[in-house]
Formats: structure tokens, sequence, C-alpha cells
């Protein structure tokens, strides 16, 4: 159901908390009611991106999706209205929040496959396009009265902290640009209302093409009887996961969420259990395996996920892992 917005003439001014009533969460597809809840959305065409676009799509949300020149528009079986430009673009900015009941901003821009480290060369480049551009964003969904704005953090705020396991209030110690970058997000997430950050770990998933998805290559040399040879461990969590915790974030009571950041993470996981997985599933008898990846030692941060699952989020666990390697294998044998 679409909330009612009362839009003010003149440039966008960011006003205290203290003057804004709290509001109900915006609800798609209310009883009797045909109109849908109107999203914009930033980084649609990305990995998370995807997954959060495939989302709002299956709760009849109405999406339209910021698109920088170039950016991949194919591989969404649903409505989006695309907004050429990027966070750079006012005209872009305007068409893409007016109307908007809520908005989640994913977008990240970067050196391909890098996310820490992202930046490059290019340090005052990287964190004029991301942080400024997120600025203006978050600026301009405040002047639009956007009613719910939720953004994407990551777990590198917290750096290498003393302790392994964090909780949604740990302190934040960013020790890359991409880390800094995602604290300085979450601060300005403290001056517009009705705004919170997600911190999701490593995302796994099938995304499109099948051939950018996490572990892919790992499924394609268990296909093709060539040894896995990549080790480490790492927390990860199921994209799909990630959009259902975004959907909460939307929905939720404004007092429990508005100007707080959650952690999501569901799976500490090694390589070497996703290859020791893969040739399960292939059938492959463990005298005729290739020698697995060796053990690693834990990560240095397990994300506590207290927040969310207060709010009800339940990640798919390992049944949802298992469902993504046998798709993955599918995958890979399709394109052997």
């Amino acid at each position: 159901m679409r909330v009612p917005h009362s839009r003010a003439s003149g440039p966008p001014v960011a006003r205290p908390r203290s003057s804004r009533m709290e509001r109900s969460p915006p609800v798609a597809n209310a009883p009797g009611d045909i109109r849908s809840m109107r999203v914009a959305l930033t980084g649609a065409s990305g990995i998370v991106g995807r997954f959060i676009a495939s989302r709002l799509a299956r709760e009849g949300c109405d999406i339209v999706a910021l698109a920088r020149p170039g950016s991949d528009r194919t591989g969404f079986g649903f409505p989006v209205t695309w907004i050429e430009g990027d966070l750079d673009t006012e005209a872009a900015l305007d068409s893409l929040l007016q109307g908007a009941d809520a908005l989640v901003h994913s977008a990240y821009d970067h050196l391909p496959g890098l996310y820490r480290g992202g930046e490059g060369n290019d340090v005052e480049g990287y964190w004029r396009t991301n942080l400024l551009g997120s600025l203006r964003l978050l600026h301009a969904a405040n002047g639009c009265d956007v009613g719910r704005v939720v953004v994407l953090s990551s777990r590198a705020v917290f750096g290498r902290p003393s302790a392994t396991r964090v909780g949604d209030s740990h302190p934040t110690s960013p020790d890359t640009h991409y880390g800094a970058h995602k604290v300085a997000l979450e601060g300005l997430a403290g001056v517009y209302p009705r705004t919170t950050c997600i911190r999701p770990t490593g995302v796994y998933g099938i995304t499109h093409p099948a051939s950018r998805s996490k572990w892919f290559d790992m499924a394609r040399d268990v296909v093709a009887g060539r040894p896995v040879t990549t080790a480490r461990t790492s927390t990860e969590v199921h994209g799909d996961d990630v959009a259902a915790a975004v959907w909460q974030l939307l929905t939720a009571r404004e007092a429990d969420v508005a100007g707080r950041a959650f952690n999501c993470s569901d799976l500490v996981v090694s390589t070497r259990e996703i290859a020791d997985r893969m040739y399960t599933t292939q059938g492959i008898a463990h005298g005729a395996r290739p020698t697995l990846p060796p053990e690693m030692p834990p990560p240095d941060i397990i994300m506590r996920c207290a927040g969310l699952r207060s709010l009800g989020w339940r990640p798919g666990g390992r049944r949802r892992l298992q469902a993504t390697i046998r798709a993955l294998l599918d995958a890979a044998q399709r394109m052997n």
C-alpha cells in the first residue's frame, strides 16, 4: 500500500529527527489495495542487488532502479523501470526518488572483482564517487520524503577486532578504505531519518550470469575432474537471505530499525567443505576424489545477528548451501 507523502517545494532540506512523526512501515499488497509499494533501488545489476530486486518483485513491489550507462540489465524476469544515470546525476536521482515509498541503496563503485582494495590507485575518486554520491542520494531521499531507507554496509566495518564474535553494537574499527567508507555510510544513517543499515558478510548464491556466482570455478573444476586448489575459510550468507533481511527492515516498525546497523551472516564454511559436498553430490566415491584443499584457520570475525533474528529473520543454513551447490554443478555441466 502506498504511503501518502507531503511534498515540500524548494530544495531538499534535512530535517531533524524530532520534527518527524513515526510512520507505520510501508506494506505491499495490503488486502483490498491493488497498488504496490514503489521501491527505488541502486546497484540492481550487481550481485546483491539482483537478489534484492527479485525479492521486491516477489512481494509485488513497483521497482525503479538506477543504472549506469553500459550496466547489464539482462536476466531480470520481472518488470523494472530503469533510470539511466549515476549518483552524480541530479535529474536521475529526482526521477528515481519521486513517489518512492522506500529506497534500498546497494550501489558500490569499485575495481572489478575487488571490494577490499576496490579503490585501486584513485583513492580520492573512490571516496568522491561512493561517499559523496551516497550523501547526494540520501539527501535527495530525505527531500522527497521517502518513507524508509535501507543502506548496504559490510562486515568490513569491523576490520580485525580483538574479539572473534561481534554483535551489532560492537565498536567499528575498519582497516581498509572499503570498511572506512561503510562506517561513514552508517554515520549518515544516523543523520537522516528513517534510515537503517545492513552488514552482509560474504554473499553466495546463483546470480546472472551463473559464471559470476561464488564457487562457480570450483564447480567447473569438479565437473571437469580437476582438483580444487583454493583453500580458505569464510563466513557466508545466501543472497536470498540478505534480500529477506532487507525486506524485513523495509517493513519493520520505524522505532525498531531507524538509525541502527544490523549484522547479516549465516555460515562458517571452508572451500574444503564445499569441494567435499560437490564431490558427494556428483556421486564421486571418496577413493576416486582428487585431494581436497587443506583445512584453514577460522575467520577473524564471526558476526552475531541478534538484531535481525529479533525481527524474525531466519537464514537458510546448510540446507540452502547444499541446494546452491547442486545448482552450481548443474550450471557448470551446462557450460562445460
